[in-house]
């Protein structure tokens, strides 16, 4: 179609970046750093914008960043997708929060921690609740 500008291309002209293209996964066969409990505890995030490596449940309680930087409780609402993090390859997690609102989310970018006592530290500590 002529004088069409792609959606990717568009959001590069406007200064946005172009979203993320999420793949599915089979988390049998996916290989990272979190195969063992013991690396989630053992890599606690000293402040609520770090990453926090975590592999989360279907139904499990979460906090989530939205872009405007708010935090807000949610419910992971169904199977990881692979993508592309800040660093590196990873999971995002479906999340649904604000009681209608389903996005995804990713650990390893600090926008995704599990509903825990040291997540509500740090969500407490800079002002969040």
């Amino acid at each position: 179609m002529p004088g069409a500008v792609s959606q990717a291309r568009k959001s590069s002209i406007m200064g946005v970046p172009a979203p993320n293209k999420l793949y599915p996964v089979d988390l049998a066969t996916y290989k990272d750093d979190l195969e063992h409990a013991s690396y989630y505890t053992d890599n606690l995030p000293d402040d609520v914008d770090e990453p926090w490596p975590y592999r989360f449940e279907v139904g499990e309680f979460v906090w989530v960043r939205t872009v405007g930087g708010n935090w807000h409780q949610g419910k992971v609402s169904g199977q990881p997708k692979l993508g592309r993090t800040r660093e590196n390859d990873g999971l995002f997690y479906p999340v649904i929060f604000s009681f209608k609102i389903r996005k995804y989310f990713a650990p390893l970018n600090g926008e995704l921690k599990p509903d825990s006592p040291h997540t509500r530290k740090l969500l407490e500590e800079a002002g969040w609740i």
